[in-house]
């Protein structure tokens, strides 16, 4: 490992909330997802979603954007209060917000009318712990105001408790906000569809049968993430609270003094250090500190293990007593509260890898398909076999056939005259749902335009950007897709590989990185949670003019990919160059990927 990494076990995410979502509903409440924690990460909402989740909080617009890029379109509500400046974004990016401040509802109000949209709000009441809200004095007020405004529908009254003042819901405050939403309801003569009483720390007063029949929705996001309720932090029943493991790398595992030897004064950030004598100790250094991570939310998963200390970006534990050998290389787990989750996963130098178990288990057979003039049973099963591979086909080239033997665990190669990438990845949507994809290309195939070539807008069409019923964003987010080899990319295409996050790497950061390390992160990107990945590849990413991929290199992505047992499919359609004769060097490359290596192994 590189760095400090997060896994996401992204079961764990469906289960809990699964787990929530029954325990809500049994007492009439409706569950709301919180995925702030994770900065909108859009696995972690795919696995909340699957558990039962029908609506997701976000309390970042750029967080909100990255979902709606990922396919995600269930009701997504703003939860921070919105800002006077992002009243447009806010209406073209959600479908609902939480708000305390007329002037911002009306900023709310001129950017529906102009964009043609209603937005939602829920009104947010102040109920003592003295974050956002309206005080209840001023409430009718203000409810009578939002009514006015054009492109507005209030939907409902909503309170937050625990997270600034550290008020606990109870049974009074919550007949009080119900006691409110009744009093709009009958003063104005509207009917409001929700009301809001808070979030995991609520879920406590549930479980006592003291919430009143009139909440009927909650906001949660550590109970589903960490699996406990945060009015007095127990363990929720049925959850887990480890679906997010923090790991790190032992740097340095030497045996020292439990005590520094010298004059001590304060330390790096300010504080004077305490210090117990308990002799020499074996001491470890992990690679992550206090500018990844809030340290004293951390508890070793190893027992034995525990924390001394960090400083900004070493932190440094003792394992004399540790249960399992550690040395030097070594990685140390930790389960997070919710601030040092917080933390890391904000971190842009902690990796993030959401781990999806459960996938098809991959055989050890290859099933050609399409019209292609090239590949055939005949051209390499001698060396399949050797490979432990069987060949069988050519078969036609359609979604049902491609989805039958995805879901059997053999590996499509899909080949022929015209691009047939939408068609692969339609189908591998379908088979294995979540799913990675790399394009080895020259190009990054994003362009919009409808008059381009269709090599052109191979992923433009597949993320929905051409034509708008044809999207499998949902299935290949664009942070899950991996472009190599750019050469050529116009204006259109750098703009939405920016705002669509897609991991993109351009001849020149080949130069700089070398094709290992391109690939190493590439196959861990498109890897990320994800049942497999969709490998395709067009010839025109070698150039014989010394500006593309070299022979050498191409081969050793081929390899890489080979060595991480990822691919699920490979297409090479459409890209035979107009008058040619030697395939050679085409078949090799396709061994290679299939994992024929210089030496033969038995």
């Amino acid at each position: 490992m590189s760095g400090p990494v997060i896994t996401v076990d992204l079961e764990k995410v469906e289960e809990n909330s699964r787990v929530i979502v029954k325990f809500c509903r049994e007492h009439g409440i409706a569950v709301m997802g919180v995925t702030k924690v994770t900065c909108g990460m859009p696995s972690v909402a795919r696995a909340m979603i699957s558990g039962g989740i029908r609506q997701l909080g976000e309390s970042r617009i750029e967080n909100i954007k990255r979902l709606r890029n990922s396919g995600i379109d269930v009701p997504i509500t703003l939860l921070r209060i919105p800002p006077l400046s992002a009243a447009r974004e806010v209406v073209m990016y959600t479908d609902c917000s939480l708000n305390s401040e007329l002037p911002v509802m009306s900023e709310l109000s001129a950017a529906a009318e102009e964009l043609g949209k209603i937005h939602d709000v829920i009104l947010m009441l102040d109920l003592g712990d003295l974050r956002e809200g309206i005080w209840p004095d001023d409430l009718m007020t203000a409810a009578r105001k939002v009514l006015e405004l054009p492109g507005i529908h209030l939907r409902g009254l909503g309170t937050n408790l625990t997270c600034y003042g550290g008020v606990l819901p109870t049974q009074e405050n919550m007949k009080t906000l119900a006691l409110f939403a009744n009093r709009i309801e009958e003063e104005l003569n509207i009917s409001l569809e929700i009301v809001s009483g808070g979030n995991s720390s609520s879920l406590d007063l549930v479980s006592r049968g003291q919430m009143p029949k009139r909440i009927n929705q909650l906001r949660i996001g550590e109970a589903i993430m960490l699996g406990r309720e945060t009015a007095f932090g127990k363990r929720w029943p049925g959850t887990s609270p480890d679906a997010f493991i923090l790991k790190a790398e032992l740097i340095e595992v030497k045996e020292k003094p439990s005590v520094p030897k010298g004059k001590t004064g304060m330390d790096a950030f300010g504080k004077k250090p305490v210090f117990t004598d308990r002799g020499l100790r074996k001491r470890g250094i992990l690679n992550i500190g206090r500018e990844d991570v809030v340290i004293e939310g951390l508890a070793p998963v190893i027992q034995g293990v525990s924390i001394l200390g960090a400083s900004s970006d070493h932190l440094l534990v003792d394992i004399t007593d540790s249960k399992k050998e550690l040395k030097l290389g070594s990685e140390v787990g930790f389960v997070m509260d919710y601030g040092a989750l917080l933390a890391g996963m904000t971190s842009s130098y902690v990796i993030k890898e959401p781990i999806l178990r459960g996938v098809v288990k991959q055989q050890k057979r290859i099933v050609l398909t399409g019209d292609s003039p090239v590949f055939s049973p005949s051209f390499f099963p001698e060396d399949m076999r050797m490979l432990g591979y069987s060949v069988e086909g050519p078969l036609p080239a359609t979604e049902d056939t491609l989805i039958e033997t995805m879901k059997q665990g053999a590996i499509p190669f899909v080949a022929g005259r015209d691009r047939l990438t939408l068609l692969g990845m339609k189908a591998m949507g379908s088979a294995l749902g979540q799913s990675g994809f790399i394009l080895i290309d020259s190009h990054p195939s994003l362009m919009s335009d409808p008059d381009a070539p269709e090599d052109r807008k191979v992923l433009s069409s597949a993320l929905g950007l051409c034509d708008p019923s044809i999207n499998v964003s949902t299935e290949f987010s664009p942070e899950n897709i991996v472009l190599i080899g750019i050469r050529a990319a116009d204006r259109e295409e750098s703009e939405i590989i920016r705002r669509m996050n897609i991991t993109a790497f351009t001849m020149e950061d080949i130069d700089f990185l070398g094709i290992r390390e391109v690939m190493r992160r590439s196959l861990r990107t498109a890897g990320a949670g994800t049942a497999g990945v969709y490998l395709s590849f067009c010839q025109n990413v070698i150039d014989g003019n010394g500006e593309g991929l070299t022979t050498r290199e191409l081969h050793l992505a081929m390899e890489l990919i080979s060595r991480s047992g990822l691919m699920r499919c490979m297409d090479i359609s459409g890209c035979l160059k107009r008058g040619q004769k030697d395939f050679s060097s085409l078949l090799h490359f396709t061994e290679s990927v299939f994992g024929k290596r210089i030496l033969i192994k038995d």
